[in-house]
């Protein structure tokens, strides 16, 4: 069985396609969307999705969240002693995910599609694959998110050649693509996005607004202060989702043990919201005309694009929906469920991949969503395999000595669109020994060759060389057999909370414990009982004391909640 995996920044979502279509998986806690975060306990025992958001609060300093930001990056994050890397993190998220779908579809689960932003680098790209590999997942395929929503979009709602916009904005990453979709083919024309941009800056900007409203300095708070403001920002973007305005109020102190907290009200409205976040909006502006650009799109072309398909959790803000209105005049295509269709469209190049029922004969093309090239004399990008070019492709170009006898050529390799090729991403070097000759007379012919999945290799090939020499730059990204294991056995020492009723119950009194932090010191009191009644329950092992104090909880839980974050309801 092959599954779909969307691992988002925020959330991250499995899928299959079965006999009857596809069919998203539930996690231990009957949800679809399973928070991308994950916390860690000193013995080892780890917890991921919504449990480990609650502890976000409580134990900042050892649960981790929005690491997809910092794939393929030297970012490490440290917990009891022990460092992790965004990769390690993603595996642990992967790993869950799998144990979702083993139970679910009731067998083994060793292949996976995942899906990635479409503007990931080659490095990020290695790192989701090695992520899938230590989770024990054979990765088959690697799609773009915005093609996956494609995919799953003419599949679902289109029945008709069309062309049309994929705006995805997720939690972490923006993605804007271009799509024609005809017969059979969906085929992607261009690609532009940024990787650090997404839902989780307006929580920032919100947190940040807050402290300036409240004499606070975002960067002198404690780690507890930032993730209990964060927190509640991430709370008010949600709420202004269906809200014009809002009046919303919590408590603030310096530690969870701190009774002496203050109270901060703070007001906000849909205007303010666009005024505090000018910036977030000038750069999604900038992400739309560079793929109007790329593409060569006109006016007129532009006014032939049949719509946007809004995907990620972030399209469904109004004032983003009002933006892009704004911005270009044709409809907005907006699914029920816009956090869903990437993982639905992975679910169906799953499909694809098992040459399962109708979707077997799909073909989907993608397009190489950077340039590769070479540094050449006087720090210049010699381009080789050029942007928006469709997948997979190979192109050669052939390079020469500069100076007499020269007997070696260095080649760096990079990734990106500038002219100035130390300002690009650097890939590789390769050194290579050739006959020396006076200047321009030995020459290497270069070979580029990029698949679907960003398998990069390099072939030089020339007379003047004792042999040809093949270079893998994403196997140079990605980890030996060796590290794998190495890998796979340190997951294996971090034990996975995986069962659905300690879940449920490990989710209740972690929710209880972060409101506890954030309570005054008669609802401190309350709040301890119940949670104290609740695990006496739990130790003696009575059900129908068990359920009654679990509802206790839950309903007290309740009117604090309420009662903090200034919602209508009888107070304690």
């Amino acid at each position: 069985m092959i599954i779909g995996i969307d691992l988002g920044t925020t959330n991250s979502l499995v899928s299959a396609w079965t006999d009857e279509g596809i069919k998203l998986i539930k996690n231990s806690l009957g949800e679809y969307l399973t928070p991308s975060v994950v916390s860690i306990e000193s013995n080892g025992e780890t917890f991921v999705g919504q449990i480990a958001k609650e502890r976000l609060i409580t134990h900042p300093e050892t649960t981790f969240q929005e690491f997809k930001r910092n794939m393929g990056s030297d970012v490490t994050y440290k917990a009891f002693g022990r460092t992790y890397t965004a990769t390690d993190l993603s595996a642990i998220v992967l790993r869950e995910l799998k144990q979702d779908a083993e139970r679910e579809l009731g067998q083994e689960v060793t292949e996976a599609v995942i899906s990635v932003p479409a503007y990931f680098s080659d490095s990020q790209r290695a790192a989701t694959r090695n992520a899938g590999l230590i989770a024990g997942l054979k990765v088959n395929r690697l799609v773009n998110e915005p093609s996956a929503a494609a995919l799953y979009y003419h599949v679902s709602h289109i029945n008709e050649d069309e062309k049309y916009i994929v705006f995805d904005f997720g939690g972490g990453t923006l993605d804007v693509t271009l799509v024609d979709a005809f017969e059979n083919i969906i085929e992607i024309q261009g690609i532009s996005g940024d990787n650090h941009l997404g839902g989780a800056d307006f929580n920032e900007a919100i947190a940040i607004d807050i402290c300036s409203k409240n004499d606070l300095i975002w960067p002198a708070l404690t780690d507890y202060q930032r993730a209990l403001i964060y927190h509640h920002a991430e709370i008010i973007k949600i709420r202004l989702s269906t809200e014009s305005e809002l009046e919303y109020k919590f408590r603030f102190s310096r530690n969870k043990e701190d009774l002496f907290a203050k109270e901060i009200v703070y007001r906000i409205d849909l205007q303010h919201l666009v005024d505090i976040s000018a910036d977030i909006y000038e750069k999604i502006k900038c992400v739309m005309i560079r793929l109007f650009n790329d593409a060569g799109m006109t006016k007129e072309d532009i006014d032939d694009v049949a719509g946007i398909i809004l995907v990620g959790g972030s399209s469904k803000m109004p004032a983003v929906k009002l933006f892009l209105r704004s911005m270009y005049g044709g409809k907005l295509l907006v699914d029920e469920n816009p956090d869903e269709i990437v993982c639905k469209g992975v679910g169906v190049a799953a499909g694809i991949q098992q040459r399962s029922g109708n979707v077997k004969d799909l073909i989907l093309t993608d397009i190489c969503p950077f340039t590769l090239g070479v540094g050449i004399v006087n720090d210049v990008m010699s381009p080789i395999i050029h942007k928006n070019e469709i997948l997979p492709c190979s192109r050669t170009e052939t390079y020469q000595t500069i100076k007499d006898m020269q007997d070696e050529i260095i080649f760096s390799v990079y990734q990106g669109e500038y002219h100035t090729a130390s300002r690009n991403k650097l890939l590789d070097k390769i050194s290579l020994k050739v006959e020396p000759l006076p200047a321009g007379e030995a020459t290497v012919d270069v070979t580029f060759s990029y698949d679907i999945n960003g398998i990069f290799e390099i072939e030089f090939d020339s007379k003047y060389m004792d042999e040809s020499v093949v270079k893998d730059i994403a196997q140079s990204s990605g980890l030996s057999e060796a590290d794998l294991a190495a890998r796979r056995n340190r997951l294996a020492e971090l034990k996975s909370k995986s069962k659905e009723n300690r879940n449920k119950l490990s989710l209740l009194m972690e929710k209880a414990d972060r409101l506890f932090a954030e309570s005054n010191m008669e609802q401190r009191i309350i709040l301890g009982n119940a949670m104290e009644e609740y695990q006496r329950a739990l130790r003696n092992a009575n059900a129908d004391a068990i359920e009654a104090s679990k509802q206790n909880l839950e309903n007290i839980i309740e009117i604090i909640e309420r009662s903090i974050y200034g919602l209508p309801d009888p107070e304690i």
